[in-house]
């Protein structure tokens, strides 16, 4: 199996597990919540309806990269103007890349409002 999916794998399973854990938590979650913070603490609040929006955005996000990374043929061109030796080689480079990037999107989305979701 490839790196980048493996890694990619790591990333769905994280969006998983806090979507599960957003469902149960969701009821005992108060009706208004910090939804931005600025030097003084928070100054901006909202319902708790938004912390749906960024699961959400989560998931699109990664249907975009899991396009991306499963069908490599529609995005990169088999063209010769890669700096690795072979056009394989770099298809290869951008999706390890991508993967890693989807692992770093899910977490900053689950830690914006796992604070909210816990306390």
């Amino acid at each position: 199996m490839k790196l980048s999916k493996i890694i990619f794998g790591i990333s769905s399973l994280l969006f998983l597990m806090y979507s599960a854990l957003l469902r149960m938590e969701y009821p005992s979650v108060p009706e208004i919540i910090p939804i931005h913070y600025s030097a003084e603490g928070p100054d901006g609040f909202g319902n708790k309806i938004f912390l749906w929006l960024g699961v959400a955005f989560n998931a699109l996000l990664l249907v975009f990269i899991g396009f991306i990374l499963f069908f490599p043929q529609k995005m990169f061109g088999k063209n010769n103007d890669y700096l690795e030796s072979s056009p394989e080689q770099a298809i290869k480079n951008r999706q390890i890349f991508l993967s890693v990037v989807s692992v770093i999107i899910t977490l900053i989305f689950c830690g914006l409002s796992l604070k909210e979701i816990i306390l």
